[in-house]
């Protein structure tokens, strides 16, 4: 069964494709962190190329399997990243591989080849914060697309060169390559949903792998947990663009509190201007903001992103600011009225706190202090505008497309 195209979802989608603004890599030593606040997470992770789109899915993902079975389980975004460039190659005759792309994109991917732990897939990526295998992958796949193996269209029409291209690019033992075949076949011709045989191999299936959310409906009010898979999981969360009118942002912005009150996974898609981000040490540390961008004289380093919500910050008029960071108790009276309080009109969200895919320990990306990994998007940030140039070296009015809200889109669960 072919795929849908990868570029025919870019011309759909009346925004950017995320290009996934990625820090400039240096030899830093990260270690995990293990520290969250209300909506389970698994640790950070740090992207090489500008796959942040599969390192956000991976977060959703493993979120709602914690939620769960309790189990920590780790994604391989590098299984997502090869069958992401095969699709690309063989299916669309790609001259060169994109790493940018949407939920949907990931949704399809797992929908057609599954799911496999992070070790299973490329060994040396287990247990480390960045995987450096992505990077070299790339680059070998491009190089032979340029001038190599793939270099004409009749190659690329090759799906078995293809495949053997990409195994060799990844560096991928014969044991691996083995039940990639087993699976799929040797051209990658099967897919879950018309052949494909995992049985004996570390693929999971999406309607196998256990998740649990919440979901709210007419009927149930307030929301209910729902125990299933990840097949419904795709089927059931939903995207929607941020709105243009302060009245509808503010009702927006209550459905994603909502969400967030019942420590759901929340996925934000939103444009980077580096220059936003505050690394002095003061009370904006590790936070994009419009008053840091305004003191950096103009636009940075800019492209789309792609994160899982972690918290918020809000003031409220009855008691004042409620800080992200401090867990409020639904089950205790006090707090409970504070929850509710945060979801009026009259509230203020402050700012939205994101697990990022940065990594933790960076000094050229200062993250929220006591929060490695994490960064708070200021709510004046996100609304904007500011002058849109992510393909610019050197931005300037000259070299910009115009301006944009930096908050694009918000993937919530059912009923939200």
């Amino acid at each position: 069964m072919r795929p849908r195209s990868y570029f025919a979802l870019a011309t759909c989608t009346v925004l950017s494709i995320p290009a996934c603004s990625i820090p400039h890599q240096d030899s830093e030593v990260a270690s995990r962190s293990d520290e969250i606040v209300d909506v389970p997470q698994t640790p950070v992770e740090r992207q090489s190329i500008g796959n942040c789109w599969l390192y956000a899915e991976a977060a959703w993902v493993e979120s709602m399997h914690l939620s769960a079975t309790g189990e920590s389980f780790t994604a391989s975004e590098s299984y997502w990243t090869y069958w992401h460039w095969f699709d690309q190659i063989a299916e669309d005759d790609a001259t060169e591989v994109q790493t940018g792309g949407w939920e949907a994109t990931a949704h399809r991917i797992i929908t057609m080849r599954g799911l496999v732990r992070q070790a299973d897939f490329v060994l040396a990526d287990n247990g480390v914060e960045m995987s450096t295998q992505q990077k070299k992958a790339l680059d070998a796949v491009n190089a032979e697309l340029r001038s190599g193996r793939l270099s004409t269209a009749s190659a690329r029409a090759d799906r078995k060169l293809v495949r053997s291209v990409l195994d060799k690019a990844w560096g991928l033992p014969t044991a691996t390559r083995t039940w990639l075949d087993t699976a799929f076949g040797d051209d990658a011709s099967r897919t879950l949903d018309d052949g494909a045989e995992i049985e004996g191999t570390p693929i999971l299936s999406p309607a196998a792998f256990r998740v649990r959310y919440t979901e709210r409906t007419a009927s149930s009010r307030p929301s209910v947990p729902k125990d299933t898979n990840l097949s419904q999981a795709i089927r059931d969360w939903h995207s929607e663009q941020y709105p243009s009118s302060a009245t509808n942002r503010r009702n927006f912005m209550i459905r994603v509190q909502r969400a967030l009150h019942d420590r759901q996974p929340v996925v934000l898609s939103w444009a980077v201007d580096f220059n936003a981000l505050e690394q002095s040490t003061n009370a904006r540390r590790g936070s994009f903001n419009m008053t840091t961008l305004g003191a950096s004289g103009g636009p940075g380093h800019q492209g789309g992103h792609m994160v899982v919500l972690e918290d918020y910050q809000a003031m409220t008029q009855n008691f004042g600011l409620l800080a992200a960071g401090t867990t409020l108790d639904p089950n205790q009276a006090a707090d409970r009225a504070k929850l509710e309080a945060a979801l009026l009109p009259s509230t203020t969200v402050q700012f939205l706190r994101v697990k990022n895919s940065w990594g933790t320990v960076r000094a050229d990306r200062s993250s929220v202090p006591g929060f490695p990994g994490y960064h708070d998007l200021y709510m004046d940030y996100l609304n904007g505008p500011i002058a849109w140039c992510p393909d610019a070296e050197d931005p300037s009015p000259a070299t910009c497309r115009g301006r944009t809200v930096p908050l694009w889109t918000v993937m919530m669960p059912p009923g939200y």
